[in-house]
């Protein structure tokens, strides 16, 4: 069984692209769909591009309002991806750079970086790259909305593989294994406390992460 990444779908318009088509085609979509949408106050908005910095399977196409600050957006990935033990947070406009004031709004810093890093838990660092993929007006409801987030990884079972894993053992993941179906798991040697449930995030495995 080989690692699978699944389609995704755009929220705007209900189509199935890959990881690289859909990046395009949010673009036009956007752009139609700005336009064609007639209820709600028009507002000044940013296309986002989220993705772990080591592995681009994990994204996120995002709008999020030009007067939101970075304060609303580390709420948002904490909330969706990341929270598990309240961990510290930043933004900086290179890795481990000059920080960003969470108060700033995101207009200001992205008319003169494109591209920012995140990173959550100086610990066990989850690092995601942020980048601004084009400008839009129209209406939206709260400060962020997603347009499409990647559908989960289909990871093969180490042990057998033959069936997808849905538990990762974080004694084994340091020696790149340890991710198991649910047969495996029953046999597997290290000890059930160190299984955490594989989720739909970069931060799946590490530390207390499950996804809830």
């Amino acid at each position: 069984m080989e690692y699978q990444t699944p389609k995704t779908i755009c929220s705007l318009c209900g189509s199935e692209f890959t990881r690289q088509g859909m990046t395009r085609h949010i673009k036009t979509c956007l752009s139609k769909c700005l336009t064609v949408e007639s209820k709600g106050r028009p507002q000044e908005l940013l296309y986002l591009h989220v993705h772990d910095a080591y592995n681009s399977d994990y994204f996120l196409h995002l709008l999020l309002a030009e007067t939101a600050t970075f304060n609303h957006l580390d709420a948002f990935l904490r909330e969706i991806w990341l929270e598990c033990c309240g961990h510290m947070s930043a933004f900086t406009f290179q890795r481990y750079g000059e920080e960003i004031d969470m108060r700033r709004k995101a207009r200001d810093i992205f008319t003169s970086a494109k591209k920012i890093t995140y990173q959550y838990d100086f610990g066990s660092t989850t690092e995601l790259m942020v980048q601004a993929m084009g400008r839009y007006r129209g209406p939206m409801k709260g400060k962020i909305q997603i347009i499409a987030r990647n559908a989960q990884p289909i990871i093969p079972c180490d042990g057998c593989n033959a069936k997808s894993a849905v538990v990762i053992c974080t004694e084994c993941m340091w020696d790149n294994a340890g991710w198991l179906c649910e047969a495996c798991a029953q046999i597997h040697d290290c000890n059930e406390d160190m299984f955490l449930p594989m989720v739909n995030s970069p931060r799946t495995g590490v530390c207390g992460y499950t996804g809830e």
